[in-house]
């Protein structure tokens, strides 16, 4: 399996390179995607999954990000995309459709033609969802928020204070497609929470002390 990972890590790497988009983007969606592909295999230990059907899904559900201007359409673009490097890896006509299937409809369960839904397809949506909450997206959003500089605390806060009425929303409901990727998505929410807390306690007392 290890050797099919190799060729699979290759054929996303090439593929994302030839996108013209900034190569910081681009760095971020391979990056994004490695971690993705662990998170799966974690997901695909604990629910008894196809490992292999998982990893190379994960590894390859954004491998056409930079291929559309459609966002939603980007799972769907990535499976055709993945298909042909697929059949090149000596895998069944299952494996490759049920691979295929998970990468198309890992950003809104729709793959866009009839297929039997899949755990498979339902961990790999789990897992890009988890690795979008966690604490690596923390540090890259601020690096996102390029006119950070410019805000006034006010503005700062207002933001602040929307974030943590989103993401509040979200710890209050079943978000993900199994029980055990919930788990794990709520354990990265609530780091988010806990951050956004904090640094709201820390906005609110940037200002000059008033001593009574």
């Amino acid at each position: 399996m290890q050797e099919i990972i190799s060729k699979t890590q290759e054929f996303l790497c090439n593929h994302l390179m030839k996108s013209e988009c900034d190569q910081k983007e681009v760095k971020y969606r391979y990056d994004h995607s490695l971690r993705v592909a662990n998170i799966g295999l974690e997901l695909a230990e604990l629910e008894n999954a196809d490992k292999k059907i998982i990893v190379l899904a994960c590894l390859l559900h954004d491998v056409a990000k930079f291929d559309t201007d459609t966002p939603v359409e980007h799972g769907r673009i990535s499976a055709r995309v993945a298909k042909p490097f697929l059949e090149t890896l000596n895998l069944s006509q299952r494996e490759i459709s049920d691979t295929c299937y998970a990468i198309a409809s890992h950003v809104d369960g729709k793959c866009g033609y009839e297929y039997q839904e899949t755990l498979e397809g339902k961990i790999v949506s789990d897992a890009d969802k988890i690795d979008r909450f966690g604490a690596h997206r923390i540090c890259q959003q601020a690096i996102w928020d390029l006119d950070y500089e410019e805000k006034t605390i006010e503005e700062k806060m207002k933001e602040t204070k929307n974030k943590l009425e989103k993401l509040r929303k979200y710890d209050d409901a079943s978000v993900l497609q199994t029980k055990i990727g919930n788990s794990k998505f709520k354990e990265k929410l609530r780091l988010q929470i806990y951050f956004y807390d904090e640094y709201l306690k820390e906005l609110r007392i940037t200002k000059l002390p008033c001593s009574k």
